[in-house]
């Protein structure tokens, strides 16, 4: 296990509790790709929270706003997951939130090779869509995982599609699931210049999540600048003890997608 869950992040990831919510944080420079599939190869092999066996049926439903289903496929396949094959076996489902969002379109529609691709950007569509893909998960305790779901904002052009509208659909979605993983961009010009509308929505939508987070894990750069055996820096706040403590360690993703976490000064 811990050769591909790096040994200190093993008290933070694996099933979460019912009903929780955890939020990683990226920045660009930094993104939570490497981190978003630990999640799954950990939730998906059955592990539970410190790398133990969690004793029960899980399944992932995979949102992304930012990448299709080829990226993850072939991610997930160097930590030796085989996504096509848990998809068959009702224990993964994929949404591609991009794709056909960019080349418009109406509704959703599932494919064998690219899961299913929603093709509307008003919200009722968005939400009919990952309902759909978490029935399409037949395991009794079903994560949510939603890739970027800030960049909805940005991408569907729909007047209806607003911070707190986002935050509402997302209530509704986790009373369907065991709980929800929302990988989102917290970059200081997103965050703090808010000098247009939809930098103030998405700073209001970021910080509304990371305050009712149960997890927050933030990634961002060296403050010094850039090392070569450094990728960044992983900072882990915590809300409940028995989820582990604080924490802020290094971290260097590989050419090959391995990812070591370590303490400074090792």
């Amino acid at each position: 296990m811990s050769r591909k869950i790096p040994p200190l992040l093993e008290p933070y990831l694996g099933l979460p509790e019912e009903a929780s919510l955890i939020v990683l944080t990226n920045i660009m420079g930094a993104t939570s790709n490497w981190l978003v599939l630990r999640y799954l190869y950990s939730i998906l092999q059955g592990r539970g929270i410190g790398g133990d066996e969690a004793g029960t049926d899980s399944g992932v439903v995979l949102v992304s706003f930012m990448r299709d289903l080829t990226f993850w496929r072939e991610g997930a396949s160097r930590l030796g997951l085989d996504l096509d094959g848990l998809s068959r076996a009702g224990k993964f489902s994929f949404v591609d939130g991009l794709t056909g969002l960019l080349s418009g379109g109406q509704g959703s529609e599932a494919t064998a090779d690219k899961g299913r691709i929603l093709k509307s950007g008003k919200l009722e569509g968005v939400r009919r869509g990952i309902e759909a893909a978490i029935g399409d998960v037949r395991s009794s305790s079903k994560i949510l995982i939603v890739d970027q779901l800030d960049e909805l904002l940005a991408i569907s052009g729909e007047d209806d599609v607003t911070a707190l509208a986002l935050e509402g659909m997302l209530l509704s979605l986790r009373e369907r699931v065991h709980a929800t993983i929302l990988a989102l961009s917290a970059d200081d010009a997103l965050l703090r210049a808010q000098t247009t509308s939809l930098e103030r929505s998405h700073a209001a939508l970021v910080l509304a999540q990371a305050h009712a987070a149960d997890l927050v894990l933030s990634l961002r750069m060296l403050d010094t600048g850039v090392a070569k055996d450094v990728s960044g820096v992983v900072r882990i706040a915590v809300r409940k003890e028995e989820r582990g403590e604080d924490a802020e360690y290094l971290y260097h993703v590989g050419a090959d997608g391995n990812v070591k976490v370590f303490e400074r000064g090792t």
